[in-house]
C-alpha cells in the first residue's frame, strides 16, 4: 500500500509541478520524476540535465527559426511567446495525445538558448524530451 501511494505521489508531482516561465533569468526547475529535462538543472543532477543549446546566429535569427518551427508545425499550442526572449509551448503526442510542455529562453548575454521539457502526465516519457532537445539543437546549428 506504502509503495502504491509512493509512485501515485511522484506520478502527480509532474502535473503539480512548479509553474513554468522565467523567474530571475532562469527556467524553472524540474519536479523529482524522470520525465522532464532542463538545460538549467543542476549540474550532477544526470537525470534532468542537458546541455543549453548553442546558437552561431543572432539571437533575433535563433528565436526566429524556433518560433517558425512551432507556428508550422502541426500537434503544437504556442501558450506564451515573448518576442526574442522566450516561448512556451505544448507539444502533443500524434497517437494518444499526451501533453509535453517545452520552454525555451534567450538570455541576452550568451549565444544559447536555456530549455526545459517537460512530460505532463506520466512518470517517465522514454527519453522523447531528450530527443526533443536533440531535435531543436539541430535546427539551431544550421547556418
Amino acid at each position: 500500500m506504502e509503495a502504491a501511494i509512493s509512485v501515485f505521489f511522484i506520478c502527480c508531482m509532474s502535473v503539480l509541478s512548479p509553474l513554468s516561465g522565467v523567474t530571475d533569468g532562469e527556467l524553472r526547475g524540474c519536479p523529482p520524476s524522470p520525465n522532464c529535462v532542463s538545460s538549467q538543472s543542476m549540474q550532477y543532477n544526470f537525470v534532468h540535465k542537458v546541455d543549453p543549446i548553442s546558437y552561431t546566429t543572432s539571437r533575433k535569427i535563433a528565436f526566429e527559426r524556433i518560433s517558425k518551427y512551432f507556428h508550422d508545425s502541426e500537434n503544437i499550442w504556442i501558450s506564451e511567446e515573448k518576442e526574442g526572449e522566450y516561448i512556451r509551448v505544448i507539444f502533443f503526442t500524434k497517437v494518444f495525445r499526451f501533453p509535453d510542455r517545452v520552454e525555451i529562453y534567450f538570455p541576452e548575454d550568451k549565444q544559447e538558448a536555456q530549455i526545459r521539457s517537460q512530460s505532463i502526465l506520466g512518470l517517465w516519457d522514454i527519453f522523447a524530451n531528450r530527443r526533443r532537445v536533440n531535435q531543436f539543437r539541430e535546427l539551431l546549428a544550421q547556418e
